[in-house]
C-alpha cells in the first residue's frame, strides 16, 4: 500500500518545496491584507513599533557615539538579502548604520526616491549633446549616473524591509540598541570611504566627529520627508 502511495506523496513533497523556494526567491516588503507588526494588525502607515530608528519616534536625536567600527560580517549578511544590491554596516558603542543600494530583487522595498535608479526614468549618464565627456567620481561607489538605487531620504524606504534588515542584525549582535538605515547616496559613498579606510587595517577613530555629524545630518532629524 506505501508503495503505491510512494509517487503522490513524493511529488506532494516536491511541490512543497518547490512552492516554499517561490516564497523565499519573491520576497515581498510592501503592504499585505496580512501585514502585522510583532503579531498585531498594523492599520497606520507610520510604524509606532519597529527594530530601527527607535528613537526618532519622538523627536529628533542627537548622535553621540564614542566608538566607530566597520562590520564585514554585518554588511555580507544583509547583502545577502532580497532587495539588498550593496550593504555597508558601521557600528558604535550601541548603535548599527546601515548605507545600501537597492535593487530589483525583491517588491516593496521603496516608493519614490528621488534619486539614482538603474531603470532609464532618473538620472543617467549619456549626454548627447557631450557624448566623449564621461568623466565621474573615481572612489564613489554609486556616482548617480545608471547606478543601482538609491533614496534621497530614509523615509522613502519601506517599514517591511527596514524592519528585516534590523531584525537580523538585531539577532546577529544582540548588544545592538538601535539601527539606523539608509539609502542615501551622499551617505553612502562616504560610508564606502570609510569602509575602505578598515580594508587599509587603519582606525576609523579619527573620523569619529565626522561620522557622528554625517549621522546627526541623516538620521538627526524628525522623520520628516524633504519637500524637493
Amino acid at each position: 500500500m506505501l508503495r503505491k502511495l510512494g509517487f503522490p506523496i513524493s511529488g506532494m513533497l516536491f511541490l512543497l518545496l518547490t512552492l516554499s523556494g517561490c516564497a523565499e526567491n519573491g520576497r515581498e516588503y510592501g503592504k499585505s491584507p496580512d501585514h502585522t507588526n510583532f503579531g498585531a494588525p498594523v492599520e497606520k502607515t507610520e510604524e509606532t513599533e519597529r527594530a530601527y530608528q527607535t528613537k526618532q519616534l519622538y523627536g529628533p536625536v542627537t548622535h553621540n557615539n564614542s566608538k566607530l567600527e566597520y562590520s564585514q560580517f554585518l554588511s555580507n549578511q544583509l547583502h545577502a538579502m532580497n532587495g539588498v544590491n550593496t550593504a555597508i554596516v558601521m557600528t558604535t558603542d550601541q548603535n548599527a548604520y546601515v548605507a545600501l543600494m537597492i535593487d530589483s530583487s525583491a517588491i516593496g522595498t521603496k516608493g519614490s526616491t528621488r534619486e539614482t535608479n538603474n531603470q532609464g526614468t532618473a538620472k543617467g549618464f549619456y549626454n548627447d549633446h557631450a557624448p566623449f565627456n564621461d568623466t565621474m567620481p573615481s572612489n564613489d561607489l554609486n556616482n548617480g549616473f545608471n547606478s543601482y538605487e538609491t533614496a534621497v531620504h530614509h523615509d522613502m524606504l519601506s517599514h517591511r524591509f527596514k524592519q528585516a534588515m534590523a531584525e537580523k542584525i538585531r539577532t546577529l549582535q544582540p548588544n545592538i540598541m538601535d539601527v539606523y538605515i539608509s539609502a542615501n547616496r551622499d551617505f553612502l559613498n562616504k560610508m564606502n570611504n570609510y569602509a575602505q579606510e578598515s580594508w587599509k587595517g587603519h582606525s576609523l577613530m579619527p573620523l569619529l566627529t565626522d561620522f557622528n555629524q554625517t549621522v546627526t545630518r541623516i538620521f538627526g532629524t524628525a522623520q520628516v520627508l524633504p519637500e524637493h
